[in-house]
């Protein structure tokens, strides 16, 4: 296998993984929190007699963390990725080199929505460890807006980093003899 190749397969590998690697810990982190019932006791009676709410409010947190930072690291393996799938093909199809801007913009916007939510939900668990019942629910109400757009924007940025990928280095240069 050539370098490039190479390159490529690792950095795609780690951009698909930047780009699932916070849903699973969202998924896991609310389906174990909630049903422990996690408290916050930073978040004082916020969910007093509400478990699953506080589980889910800890959840958050956790979720938040991953997303936000995995954010930035996908959008820095991305376009390294897109660079060296893109020079590791042997023939660029036109509908393979879509799919790999398709990627790159999907990739793109998937980070500025998961930013935004993660400083949203951060500004959300700051006013309830404040106490700023106001501020809370502002917050809270913005983070219920953003957050199914942030979630349908990282699965499609997953799902189209998978397939770019997957296209491009089927068109990617092959195997020397005796390598």
């Amino acid at each position: 296998m050539n370098r490039t190749v190479l390159a490529a397969s690792v950095t795609w590998c780690l951009w698909c993984m930047a780009c699932a690697a916070p849903t699973l810990v969202a998924i896991t982190s609310f389906t174990v929190l909630k049903r422990m019932g996690a408290a916050d006791p930073a978040a004082g009676a916020w969910f007093a007699g509400d478990a699953a709410a506080s589980g889910s409010f800890v959840a958050g947190q956790v979720a938040g963390t991953a997303f936000g930072a995995m954010a930035w690291v996908k959008l820095a393996m991305a376009p390294v990725a897109l660079v060296l799938l893109a020079r590791s093909m042997l023939r660029r199809p036109t509908w393979t080199v879509a799919l790999l801007v398709a990627a790159g913009v999907m990739t793109a916007a998937s980070h500025v929505l998961d930013t935004r939510t993660a400083a949203v939900g951060t500004a959300w668990h700051a006013a309830v460890h404040a106490g700023n019942t106001e501020g809370a629910l502002m917050y809270k109400s913005t983070m219920d807006a953003l957050h199914p757009w942030a979630e349908r924007f990282n699965g499609a940025a997953s799902l189209t980093a998978i397939a770019a990928g997957a296209v491009a280095l089927a068109h990617a240069a092959p195997r020397r003899a005796g390598s």
